[in-house]
C-alpha cells in the first residue's frame, strides 16, 4: 500500500470577534467552521451521555456558582458571605463547580455575570432534582423566590452537551454541533493563575476531548519539518485547554498581542487523523483583535 501523502497547508481565520463574543466550532477534516453562536446565549450545559449527570457553567461568561447545601429552597435568598466555585479550566469531570449533585438535595446560587453591555444579569437559585438516561429535572427561581418553576431538559444523544438559558422564562438550546463533527472550540474560557484568587477569562482554543481529540505541543519551531512519523514521539493530552491561550503573547502596556513563533501543535482528531497546527495571527486585516489565524496540514 502506498503511503498516505500529507495534505496541503491551509490558512484559516476564525471570527471570535472583539470583545470576544462568539463561540466557534471548527472541524479539521473538512477545514470548516461547523457552527457559531454567541457566548451570551446560555447559562448551563447538561451532559447528554446516557449515563451522564454533569452540569457545567458558562465559563465563557465567567459564571460562578455557590453550593448552599441541603437546605430549604425558599431559605436561599442572599449572596452574602457565599463561597463561589467554578469549573476547572481543564474540563476535569471531578472538578466542576456544581460537583456531583446526585442524592444531595443541594441548592445552588448561580452568578449570571454580565451581558455584552456590561450590565450584571443577576443571580438565580436552582436545585437539580433528578437525572435519567433521557432527561434532567431541576427547579429554579429568582433569589427573592419569584418566577419559580420546575423544568425538564431532554438529553440529545447526538450532542456532548445540551444548553439551557434562564432568559425568557427558561429555554432549551441546541448550540453545539453534532458531537463527532467538530474538533476545536474557539471561545472565551477560564484560566487559573497561581497569583490570583479567582480565575480569569481569556480567549482560548479548547478541544473536543469527549470524542477523543488529543493534542501534543511542540515548542521547538518544528512546524515546517514535522512529518507523520514524528507524531510517535510526542506525549498527548486530552485536557480541554491543552492548546489554551499562550500561543499568543500579551503586551501588558497596550494590551496588544503577538504570536509565539516557536509553538505548534499536533492534533489527533475525532477521526483519529493527525494534523499539525501553528498560529500566525490574532488580528484581521483591519487590525481588529479576536480573529485567530492558523496554518493547518494533514500529516
Amino acid at each position: 500500500m502506498a503511503p498516505i501523502k500529507p495534505g496541503s497547508i491551509e490558512t484559516v481565520q476564525i471570527e471570535i470577534g472583539y470583545p470576544y463574543v462568539n463561540q466557534v466550532y471548527y472541524d479539521c477534516g473538512t477545514n470548516k467552521v461547523i457552527r457559531t453562536h454567541s457566548k451570551y446565549e446560555w447559562d448551563l450545559a447538561f451532559d447528554c451521555n446516557e449515563n451522564g449527570h454533569l452540569v457545567r457553567l458558562n465559563t465563557a461568561k465567567g459564571e460562578f456558582v455557590a453550593n448552599m447545601g441541603n437546605v430549604l429552597f425558599s431559605s436561599v435568598n442572599s449572596v452574602k458571605d457565599v463561597k463561589w466555585r467554578w469549573d476547572a479550566p481543564s474540563g476535569a469531570t471531578d472538578s466542576t463547580g456544581i460537583g456531583d449533585w446526585r442524592k444531595t438535595g443541594n441548592v445552588y446560587i448561580l452568578d449570571l455575570q454580565y451581558d455584552a453591555f456590561g450590565q450584571h444579569l443577576g443571580y438565580k437559585k436552582f436545585q437539580i432534582q433528578e437525572v435519567s438516561k433521557k432527561d434532567y429535572t431541576f427547579k429554579y427561581a429568582d433569589l427573592n423566590g419569584q418566577n419559580e418553576q420546575t423544568y425538564v431538559i431532554q438529553k440529545n444523544p447526538n450532542l456532548n452537551y445540551i444548553h439551557f438559558s434562564f432568559a425568557n422564562g427558561g429555554q432549551t438550546l441546541r448550540l453545539e454541533p453534532n458531537k463527532d463533527s467538530w474538533d476545536l472550540l474557539f471561545t472565551n474560557h477560564y484560566h487559573e493563575f497561581s497569583n490570583l484568587p479567582l480565575p480569569f477569562v481569556l480567549t482560548q482554543v479548547l478541544i473536543n476531548s469527549v470524542q477523543g481529540v488529543e493534542v501534543a505541543e511542540d515548542n521547538q519551531d518544528r512546524f515546517s519539518e514535522m512529518v507523520l512519523n514524528d507524531t510517535l514521539f510526542y506525549s498527548y493530552s486530552n485536557l480541554w485547554d491543552v492548546i489554551g491561550y499562550d500561543w499568543k503573547i500579551r503586551n501588558s502596556q497596550d494590551n496588544s498581542f503577538i504570536i509565539n513563533p516557536k509553538k505548534s501543535f499536533i492534533l489527533r482528531t475525532t477521526e483519529r487523523i493527525y494534523y499539525k497546527v501553528r498560529f500566525t495571527d490574532f488580528y484581521n486585516e483591519n487590525g481588529d483583535k479576536g480573529y485567530p489565524t492558523f496554518e493547518i496540514q494533514k500529516l
